[in-house]
């Protein structure tokens, strides 16, 4: 048997190994068309989606766009509308003011309209005016009525006969461009007087059509109200004609408004007002530029730009009507260059192109994948370098977080640490390893971290828990977060991460905001709002423990003359004393506060259990701080001596809160400076209503010279042979209800109130026109009229007498004006000018009440004075009294030797008058002589015995 050749099995092997060879080159020649099909039919699917998504997206963009532009424009129209609305308010308080009133002063308006704020509150508004309407033929009366009230340079412009007349008579802010429109006919502007008239006949706000302000000559606009006297009948238009008074009236310009309103407009809106009103077109010719499309009408105001669309984005227009005082206003709004950007790109862009490239890159990659195995296997090698790299960039991050990073199991055991601030702990951090929590921080936080480490096993996250480390010597507040961390299999215990943030300075900033919110910065004392609070929780405490708590408020005596003379420094270190004081004084547990200025508070807490009882004692703690007040203060080796005037209320008191408790003290101490100063007062139900009372009294005083319930009183004054030589003016008021209220009690409520100035011009007005008449009449008498220290310290005071004596025609040389010695405590260097250029004027100068106040001969020899006035205390007990006598008698050889005439008040007793006269006093003036009675009277007794 002859074995078979090699060749014979290799012919065996080859067909199958051919076989395995086509199969495989037949399966790679079937997936040949992957490669070249796939990877573009995936392109196509996913560039096909973005563009959808892109589309999608811009026509949000644009929906989005046109959205806001419209909520713009209506809040423009709204915030017009709205700014208009708010200036007829300011009409419609003036048009009260007027008809609560029988006459507009000037000062009174000026007060009213300045109180308003105008161009804080309304920017954009020229001003408040009044018009009044009379006839032609009144037109001299009215010019000397307005220049009786200062205006001598005012005319009515344009001159001419006309048979009514509505000129502008107040306006303020009086000052700058606003005085060209006073005195100004406003029925010679034709769109002012359809206004007038308008307004006139409907009784409601009537807004004019475009017409140039007189102010600064630039176009503007004009809204009226109109006034109707009290008898008016307004429920027809013949009676509102009849019955019209005049107009309240407020000028503005639109560019003015608009600015002053930038901040509630869209800076990025066009905005352009068009007054189209069917008349405004004949009243204003033309619309300026940029006006095409916005129709027919006056144009108010443009800032319109070429709007920046977008590509073959559609214009976005905005179209809105306002009825306003009769008018009808056309807003056109259109989008600036810089809305358009705001929605140029809204991100869609971004993803659009990064859904085109993630396309290409997908295709790629499946191309990648069809083509063989090895780039997939190249690509993963590359994928898990970039997961190792990802890894060292966590880990390099991990280690850059200052914070202190444990991962903890569930009982607190701290199985990694990671912080780079190792070097400030107290031990290295591999000791922190195995420990539990509760071991590491202070026993006082141990509790807290074991309940935030709970909470996180429970909800899986806590955080706030705060707690303190000494590191280095140095207290360190640290703040707790806890997460639970997943586990990588179940069983597996649970792990948490805790980090422990350093919050040290965030703790010392709350310190610092804690000490300024609630403590004086000066003092270091507790505050107003630490006080209150504070009061809040005692007056909580007494009512449950039955206990009675005492407020003291104090203030200091004359310490602004101390802080005025010697400067805010010493005034400061003079608080700190006092401060310093009254907490070496305060019981455990009160409280001493500081509310500003030279006004401390003490609470005092469980006094006695009745009030009877804490009334004794709150007395011996007021009395013990008033003493300690009252001891010399040494600052910078000087002595300042300064006292307190105390206020006390007990509390608590049924349905009276801590702002009652306050108020109540206050007056009481105010009280007791009224008693003359360093005095302790309790309050008494009685000083709230001699609070209450004063205040009612300074309304009726307020209406009192308007009702004519003033009126000035003469009281003789006579020579030693009892010839009538001159008087002094008294105010007296006679009210409908109270009575003859006594000056006693009113003219120091006007000094508070300021009422006290017009009525010192009032007198100072009566004593010239007086003087005159006597002049006329042949007598050469003096009449003395009293000047407040409010009054004399007036910028404008010399310019009013000068413009008294000027309007009246009186002789100054017998004009008297009588000041007091308080007069001249504060700045005697401007006294003294303020008295030299009145007297310049010819008027004189005399001390009241001398020998009760300042009483200093220093004064005396500096002053340009004519005479003294001996106070009626002094004279009550001569020729009785050695004292009394002796005072008298010295200051009469004083005022001889000064070359001032004397006059003593008082003088009741014929014995008092012969005394008066062998001391040589001058002038007399007292009951004995005559009692004050009606100036007229007096008056009229003069001339009629000159006529006969």
């Amino acid at each position: 048997m002859t074995p078979h050749p090699a060749p014979d099995n290799e012919d065996l092997a080859a067909p199958g190994q051919a076989a395995w060879v086509s199969e495989g080159v037949a399966g790679t020649s079937n997936h040949r068309w992957l490669p070249v099909v796939l990877p573009p039919l995936i392109a196509l699917l996913t560039l096909g989606l973005t563009f959808l998504y892109w589309q999608s997206e811009e026509k949000n963009t644009r929906t989005k766009r046109e959205q806001n532009f419209e909520v713009a424009a209506d809040q423009i129209a709204y915030n017009l509308k709205d700014r208009m609305a708010t200036y007829e308010v300011v009409l419609r308080g003036v048009k009260g003011y007027f008809e609560g009133s029988e006459r507009i002063d000037r000062e009174e308006f000026q007060a009213y309209v300045s109180a308003l704020q105008l161009q804080a509150t309304r920017p954009g508004l020229q001003g408040v005016s009044l018009i009044l309407q009379f006839p032609g033929k009144a037109l001299a009366a009215h010019l000397e009525d307005m220049r009786q009230r200062g205006f001598d340079q005012y005319a009515v412009r344009p001159p001419g006969e006309r048979e009514w007349l509505a000129p502008i008579t107040h306006i303020e802010p009086l000052e700058g461009p606003n005085l060209k429109a006073l005195g100004l006919d406003v029925l010679t502007i034709p769109p002012a007087k359809e206004a007038l008239d308008r307004a006139r006949d409907t009784g409601a706000l009537a807004l004019s059509g475009r017409l140039t302000l007189m102010q600064n000559a630039a176009p503007g606009l004009v809204m009226y109200m109109p006034l109707y006297r009290a008898d008016a009948d307004n429920s027809a238009v013949e009676g509102r004609r009849q019955g019209l008074a005049g107009w309240v009236s407020a000028p503005f310009r639109m560019e003015d408004v608009i600015h002053g309103m930038s901040r509630e407009f869209d800076a990025d809106i066009g905005l352009q007002i068009t007054d189209s009103t069917p008349d405004a077109g004949a009243a204003s010719p033309g619309t300026g530029p940029g006006d095409a499309g916005a129709g027919a009408g006056a144009l108010l105001f443009s800032n319109l730009k070429t709007p920046a669309q977008g590509a073959g984005a559609p214009a976005l227009q905005a179209r809105r009507e306002l009825e306003l005082g009769g008018r009808r206003w056309t807003l056109h709004m259109a989008p600036l260059p810089g809305f358009a950007q705001r929605f140029q790109d809204d991100g869609h862009h971004p993803v659009a192109l990064l859904g085109t490239v993630l396309s290409l890159i997908l295709a790629w990659f499946t191309w990648l994948l069809a083509t063989g195995r090895e780039r997939a296997v190249a690509l993963a090698r590359d994928m898990t370098a970039e997961l190792r790299a990802t890894r060292d960039d966590l880990e390099s991050t991990l280690s850059a977080i200052p914070d202190l990073l444990f991962e903890l199991g569930l009982d607190g055991c701290i199985h990694h640490y990671r912080s780079a601030r190792s070097g400030e702990l107290a031990v290295p951090p591999e000791m922190f390893l195995g420990r539990l929590l509760r071991d590491v921080v202070p026993p006082e936080a141990a509790a807290g971290c074991r309940a935030a480490l709970q909470a996180a096993h429970q909800t899986g996250y806590s955080s706030g828990h705060q707690f303190r480390l000494e590191l280095g010597g140095v207290t360190h507040w640290f703040e707790l977060s806890i997460a639970r961390k997943e586990s990588a299999a179940p069983g597996d215990e649970p792990r948490f991460i805790a980090l422990s943030r350093d919050i040290t300075e965030r703790k010392q900033a709350e310190a610092r905001s804690h000490q300024l919110a609630y403590f004086d910065a000066l003092t270091g004392l507790p505050n107003r709002r630490m006080l209150l609070d504070r009061m809040e929780h005692a007056l909580a405490n007494a009512l449950k423990a039955a206990q009675v708590g005492a407020v003291l408020y104090i203030d200091l005596d004359n310490f602004k003359q101390i802080n005025d003379a010697r400067g805010h420094t010493v005034g400061d270190m003079l608080l700190m004393q006092v401060a310093q004081r009254l907490t070496q004084l305060q019981r455990t547990g009160d409280t001493v506060a500081r509310l500003g200025g030279d006004e401390f508070v003490v609470l005092v807490h469980n006094v006695a259990s009745d009030m009877e009882s804490a009334g004794r004692a709150a007395l011996l703690v007021a009395e013990e701080m008033r003493a300690a007040l009252e001891a010399p203060y040494t600052i910078d080796t000087h002595l300042y001596s300064t006292t307190g005037s105390i206020g006390i209320t007990l509390f608590p008191k049924r349905g009276e809160g801590v702002e009652d408790l306050l108020r109540e003290a206050d007056t009481a101490m105010y009280r007791a400076k009224d008693l003359g100063r360093n005095r302790i007062r309790f309050y008494e139900a009685a000083m709230q209503a001699d609070v209450q009372e004063r205040l009612a009294l300074e309304q009726d005083l307020k209406k009192a010279q308007t009702l004519g319930q003033l009126a000035a009183f003469v009281q003789n004054q006579v020579d030693a042979a009892g010839n009538v030589v001159g008087g002094e003016l008294l105010m007296r008021w006679d009210h409908p209800v109270r009575g003859n209220v006594p000056p006693s009690r009113f003219i120091p409520i006007a000094e508070a109130s300021g009422l006290i100035l017009r009525m010192g011009d009032w007198m100072i007005q009566q004593a010239c026109e007086t003087l005159a008449r006597l002049q006329v009449a042949g007598h050469a008498l003096s009449l003395s009229v009293n000047v407040s220290e409010r009054q004399f310290r007036q910028d404008d005071f010399v310019e009013r007498v000068r413009h008294i004596l000027a309007h009246t025609g009186a002789n100054p040389a017998h004009l008297i004006l009588e000041v007091t010695e308080s007069l001249l405590i504060e700045d005697l260097d401007d006294t003294i000018a303020r008295m030299t250029e009145i007297v310049q004027l010819g008027v004189r100068f005399s001390i009241d009440d001398f020998g009760t106040g300042y009483s200093s001969l220093a004064y005396l020899k500096r002053l340009p004075l004519y005479e003294l006035k001996i106070d009626k205390s002094f004279v009550d007990d001569t020729p009785d009294d050695p004292n009394d006598t002796a005072i008298v008698q010295s200051i009469i050889s004083v005022a001889r030797h000064l070359n001032l005439r004397v006059v003593a008040e008082g003088v009741e007793t014929r014995a008092q008058a012969d005394f008066l006269v062998e001391s040589q006093c001058e002038c007399l003036q007292g009951y004995l002589f005559g009692r004050p009675e009606p100036l007229a009277a007096w008056v009229g007794r003069l001339e009629s015995r000159a006529s006969g």
